[in-house]
C-alpha cells in the first residue's frame, strides 16, 4: 500500500481572532420622515428623489391664499391694538415711570395687544406650514406627491437621510454580542455592488430580543455614493481574542462521531481527541486534547 502523503505545521499558541458573520442592512444615522402639518393642494414642488437638499430649503409649497389673507388680517388687528396700547400710555409721564412699570402688562392686556400678539402669531404659523421644508442637510427619497394633488394633515411626503454617515443593522446570537465593544473593527461586503468597505461597531441595544432572542448592533462606515438605505451586507466582525492553542481548521477531522487532530511522533500519526471551542474560518481553537 503506497504511504498516504501528509503536510505538518507546528502547534502553536497564537492570539486567536474571531469571525462573527453576520447579514445587515445599510442605514441614515440620520433618517427623518416629513409630514404635512396642514392639509391643502399642493401648488409647488420644488425637489425630486435623489436631490440634495439644505437645513430650511422649500420642498413643496400649499396653495395658501386663505393663510395669508388671515395673516394680513391678523397683521392689520396687531397695529390697531398698538395704537389703542400707546394711546393708553399717553396719560403716563416720565415722573410715572413705577407707575407705567407697574401697569404696562394690564394696559397691554386691557388693549387687546397681548391678544392681537398671539393671534398673529398663529396666523404666521399657519402660513408657514404650507411651505414645507427640509429639517436637515440630506437626500429626498420615497417622494410620491405631485403638483395639484391633496394633502391631508399629517400625511407623509417623503423621507431626508443624510448621505454621510451611514451605518448597517444587524442582530446577533447574545453570545456573540456579549464579545463587541464599540471601535471593533468589521470587513463588510456591499452584494449588490460586489465591493468591501470597512467599518466599525457603533453601539449595542442592552436588551435581547424576547420573540427573535437576537442583541441588534449597529456598525458605522463612511458615507460614499454607492451607499443607499436598504442594502444587503455581509459582515465580519472582528473579535480579538487571548493566546490560545490554534490549529489549522483542515487539522480537526471525524474519527468514530468525535473530533480528532493527528500528530506526528516519531515518524507516525498519533490520534488524539480534542474539544474545540472558537474558529474563524481559518483556525480553531483546542480547548482540551
Amino acid at each position: 500500500v503506497p504511504p498516504v502523503e501528509v503536510q505538518t505545521v507546528p502547534v502553536r499558541k497564537a492570539p486567536f481572532e474571531y469571525l462573527i458573520h453576520a447579514t445587515g442592512k445599510i442605514q441614515a444615522l440620520a433618517d427623518i420622515e416629513i409630514q404635512a402639518q396642514t392639509g391643502g393642494f399642493i401648488e409647488k414642488v420644488w425637489v425630486t428623489n435623489s436631490a440634495l437638499v439644505k437645513n430650511g430649503q422649500t420642498l413643496i409649497t400649499l396653495a395658501n391664499t386663505q393663510q395669508a389673507l388671515a395673516r394680513d388680517k391678523a397683521r392689520l388687528h396687531l397695529q390697531e391694538r398698538k395704537i389703542v396700547y400707546q394711546d393708553a400710555l399717553l396719560g403716563y409721564t416720565n415722573s410715572d415711570s413705577i407707575r407705567i412699570k407697574q401697569a404696562k402688562e394690564n394696559i397691554r392686556i386691557s388693549s387687546g395687544l397681548a391678544a392681537a400678539e398671539i393671534t398673529f402669531k398663529e396666523a404666521q404659523l399657519a402660513l408657514d406650514q404650507t411651505n414645507i421644508k427640509a429639517p436637515m442637510n440630506g437626500t429626498i427619497s420615497n417622494l410620491e406627491v405631485h403638483e395639484g394633488s391633496l394633502l391631508t394633515a399629517n400625511q407623509i411626503i417623503c423621507r431626508v437621510h443624510s448621505s454621510v454617515e451611514l451605518l448597517i443593522a444587524t442582530e446577533l446570537l447574545e453570545s456573540d454580542a456579549l464579545l463587541l465593544k464599540p471601535g471593533m473593527v468589521a470587513d463588510v461586503k456591499i452584494l449588490s455592488e460586489g465591493v468591501d468597505i470597512t467599518a466599525k461597531v457603533y453601539q449595542l441595544n442592552p436588551r435581547v430580543d424576547e420573540k427573535t432572542n437576537l442583541v441588534k448592533v449597529q456598525l458605522k462606515v463612511g458615507g460614499t455614493a454607492r451607499l443607499l438605505p436598504g442594502m444587503t451586507t455581509q459582515i465580519a466582525i472582528k473579535v480579538p481574542y487571548e493566546k490560545v492553542l490554534v490549529v489549522p481548521r483542515e487539522a480537526v477531522v471525524i474519527r468514530s462521531g468525535r473530533q480528532v487532530v493527528f500528530t506526528a511522533q516519531e515518524g507516525l500519526a498519533k490520534w488524539n481527541y480534542v474539544t474545540v471551542g472558537r474558529e474563524n474560518g481559518r483556525e480553531v481553537e483546542i480547548i482540551e486534547g
